[in-house]
């Protein structure tokens, strides 16, 4: 009797490091496809960048400094992209005063 109940005590634990697999394998699937959703390479103003959620962060020329100056060109390229969104927003267009 003893046999049959660590038998069963095994097949149980098997099937609980199986399931526990099979969850975590699914977990990092949708993990995965939200990366791939999330972060892109797209074209912004004629130049390719990686992009997380649509906003173009990292331009390719960006990748060839440090890490401290690709961060300092992605912070600016947020800037510039957030900026193009709050005047599409407003219904105008910007005007360069540069001569």
């Amino acid at each position: 009797m003893s046999n049959f109940f660590e038998e069963l005590k095994k097949r149980l634990q098997v099937w609980h490091e199986e399931r526990a697999a099979r969850i975590e394998d699914r977990r990092q699937a949708e993990l995965d496809a939200e990366a791939r959703v999330a972060v892109q390479v797209m074209e912004y103003g004629g130049e390719l960048f990686a992009c997380v959620n649509g906003i173009p962060l990292f331009g390719v020329s960006d990748l060839k400094g440090t890490l401290p100056e690709a961060v300092a060109h992605a912070r600016r390229n947020y800037k510039d992209w957030k900026e193009e969104k709050l005047w599409e927003r407003n219904g105008t267009t910007r005007v360069s005063t540069v001569s």
